[in-house]
């Protein structure tokens, strides 16, 4: 197994179905957005439900808010949105080792949300994780765990074959901030650097 660490100045990950002036961000990346950052690195369309797995973990040292203006097709007045993002981001990915490859040279651009949101790679390297009793947290978790927290139905994976795309695979997760004090525990593979557990999503099972 390989961890590759991203990093980036901000990062934004929109919440499902929300429409108004005020757009907020999900505090860790919903799984489509891994599906775009592997896409990216490799030049095509991966598929999260064809890998044997895949984990991830996110962190970032705070939230801002930014104003942006919207010109709508057809309208001389612009709108003002309002739209949350997150701040020094780091993303943590847990892959196969053939992935190294693919993010040494990655194809086309690497982004944690919009195309402002510009990844780099910090780093790749052979990680061996062993199973404990861990804090969890700075991830998406199913719901059959039983870990509480805020539930979002995200889209696991979107469908490239067609235009516009579609989104091919959407479950339910409890969403889990990175943990800076009490979290739910979990026997997991263990990070020891980032002193988390690490869930690997198997979607092809």
């Amino acid at each position: 197994m390989i961890r590759v660490k991203l990093r980036a100045w901000t990062a934004s990950f929109r919440y499902p179905t929300f429409q108004s002036g005020h757009q907020p961000t999900l505090p860790v990346p919903p799984p489509s957005t891994i599906q775009g950052i592997l896409s990216a690195a490799k030049g095509e369309p991966v598929y999260l439900t064809e890998l044997p797995y895949v984990g991830y973990i996110f962190r970032s040292e705070g939230k801002g808010l930014d104003l942006e203006k919207i010109y709508a097709l057809g309208k001389v007045e612009t709108d003002i949105m309002r739209r949350e993002f997150l701040y020094n981001a780091e993303l943590y990915l847990y892959l196969p080792d053939e992935w190294a490859e693919q993010f040494r040279r990655p194809r086309y651009q690497l982004l944690l949300g919009r195309s402002s949101d510009v990844a780099t790679v910090e780093e790749i390297k052979e990680v061996r994780l062993k199973e404990r009793e861990a804090p969890v947290g700075g991830t998406v978790l199913p719901l059959n765990l039983g870990v509480s927290g805020v539930v979002h139905a995200l889209v696991v994976e979107y469908d490239y074959s067609v235009t516009p795309r579609k989104a091919r695979l959407v479950r339910p997760f409890v969403v889990l901030p990175f943990p800076r004090g009490k979290a739910p525990r979990l026997k997991l593979p263990y990070d020891e650097e980032l002193g988390v557990g690490v869930y690997l999503h198997r979607w092809r099972e």
